[in-house]
């Protein structure tokens, strides 16, 4: 190999990470407003057992295509890790699906992008890791973004408000744990876990309000499971190729996507505090991602 193409592979590798990591963030987006439109008429629970039921097909084909021993797709080391993260991510979606039933899609959006205010405070108490002054002003502009959209929308920290912030928190958490999981396992197995155990427990709450889909709301469900199940592995795969930190603020994108989506399926247009509060976030977000790299 010569020693121009030996130093292009990283610059390769870190584009083809940014680019599936940006994949990720549009079909996550996806998932949320085909769950929204799902949740005005079937259980979070229902929703999720779907979610997961479908995207385990396109996870295991995908797993066995990039695994170098399929046999080996669910083995792991780390079980109980895998068990916390999938509960952790179980929880992230509950709180997001009954958030987004009652409040707008980029709303909810805004307030969820957070999340690297908590993944901060996290790696903090969690990792030891130190923080900056600039990176407590991350914390400070992050967490006036969330009350800007909250307390100065008419919302006034509602229980539907503060379940999006709680989503924000556990994303977080899932994150910090993906990204230990990472280090062992493949993208694959952690995908596959995970989605393994938000179908057994979302199973679990079956109960006489599940009710049977319409032919239309089977393709909605099918689109949320496929573009969550490879939102999933895209996002675990990306960051093989890249550090987080050098990808986090293309997260920010998933608010442009959710006001697109609110806009053309529920009518929805973001207020002026709704972009202002976001604007907020973004730069937390931005500052932290600059600090960690």
């Amino acid at each position: 190999m010569s020693v121009t193409a030996a130093a292009s592979m990283p610059s390769q590798h870190k584009a083809r990470g940014i680019l599936l990591y940006s994949l990720a963030i549009f079909l996550l987006a996806v998932m949320d407003a085909s769950a929204k439109w799902l949740t005005h008429g079937y259980p979070v629970g229902e929703i999720i057992f779907f979610r997961s039921l479908f995207a385990l097909p396109i996870l295991l084909v995908l797993g066995l295509r990039h695994s170098s021993a399929p046999a080996r797709l669910l083995a792991t080391a780390h079980p109980w890790r895998h068990l916390l993260r999938g509960m952790v991510v179980l929880v992230t979606i509950v709180t997001f699906f009954i958030a987004l039933r009652h409040l707008p899609l980029a709303t909810v959006t805004v307030i969820t992008l957070s999340n690297p205010v908590f993944m901060l405070l996290l790696s903090l108490v969690w990792l030891g890791e130190r923080v900056g002054r600039r990176q407590w002003l991350a914390v400070v502009l992050g967490l006036l973004g969330v009350l800007v959209v909250c307390g100065w929308s008419g919302l006034q920290f509602n229980v539907y408000s503060l379940l999006a912030v709680g989503s924000a928190l556990s994303y977080a958490l899932a994150s910090l744990l993906t990204r230990q999981l990472s280090a062992t396992d493949s993208p694959a197995t952690i995908a596959m876990l995970g989605t393994l155990i938000m179908l057994i427990v979302s199973a679990l709450t079956a109960g006489s309000d599940w009710q049977l889909p319409g032919w239309g709301d089977w393709l909605v469900l099918l689109l949320l499971g496929l573009s969550g199940g490879l939102a999933n592995f895209v996002n675990a795969l990306s960051l093989r190729y890249v550090q987080l930190s050098a990808v986090a603020p293309l997260e920010y994108s998933i608010l442009l996507w959710a006001a697109a989506l609110g806009y053309l399926f529920f009518g929805e247009m973001p207020g002026i505090t709704t972009w202002l509060g976001g604007a907020l976030i973004i730069a937390s977000g931005v500052v932290v991602a600059r600090e960690k790299h």
